[in-house]
């Protein structure tokens, strides 16, 4: 079985949630969605290693790293499995609101290292840039438009996945969707937020 765990802060709302869902779909065997913030003691912490026979951890780019909860989650599972945890595959499907991918390295680089930390195997992840924008695509096929090269991203990462094989990291972002209008839309996206707050435009703009 293929543990999906929702590293996101924002749970069933978020777009981590919507990444893992494309990728069960392109997984060929049994699959089970579970959440961070509802992961509490360390037996549930130690029985997802159990029950699993590969894990994918999902979650967005936090201050250039993983989520707090996702941290402290890799830190207890440091002090609580070292050399008790089933060595099995972990792999990554990151995201975030910048739309250069190579900005994830960073996290990337923090679970691989926790895993060799573990003698966990790390499969490899797939970084995914423009993530606010790619997580409100679900109406486009993975293979078509701007979800293209992030759908080459997620069939790559299930074949891997589903022969227990690494792969290299993986960066994608919008296909045929340039960084200027993705700016554009997120400073458009950033005055329509501002009024559903009571925020006028002229006070975002003003220097401080």
């Amino acid at each position: 079985m293929v543990i999906l765990l929702n590293c996101s802060f924002r749970g069933e709302k978020s777009n981590t949630r919507y990444f893992l869902g494309q990728l069960e779909t392109l997984l060929n065997e049994p699959c089970r969605h579970a959440a961070l913030n509802r992961i509490k003691e360390e037996q549930e912490r130690a029985e997802l290693f159990s029950d699993a026979d590969a894990i994918v951890l999902g979650m967005p780019l936090y201050v250039d790293g993983p989520p707090a909860q996702a941290v402290e989650f890799m830190e207890r599972l440091y002090e609580e499995g070292r050399g008790r945890l089933k060595r099995i595959p972990v792999y990554v499907v990151a995201n975030m609101g910048f739309y250069e991918s190579r900005q994830l390295h960073i996290l990337l680089s923090v679970v691989k290292n926790w895993c060799a930390r573990l003698d966990l195997s790390y499969g490899g992840g797939l970084a995914i840039g423009a993530g606010e924008m790619m997580g409100g695509l679900g109406k486009i096929p993975l293979d078509q438009g701007p979800n293209k090269e992030m759908g080459q991203g997620l069939k790559k990462l299930a074949a891997h996945i589903g022969k227990r094989t690494d792969t290299e990291d993986l960066y994608v972002e919008p296909t045929g969707f340039p960084r200027r209008l993705y700016l554009l839309a997120a400073g458009m996206s950033w005055g329509r937020q501002a009024k559903k707050n009571g925020v006028k435009r002229k006070e975002i703009k003003r220097r401080r």
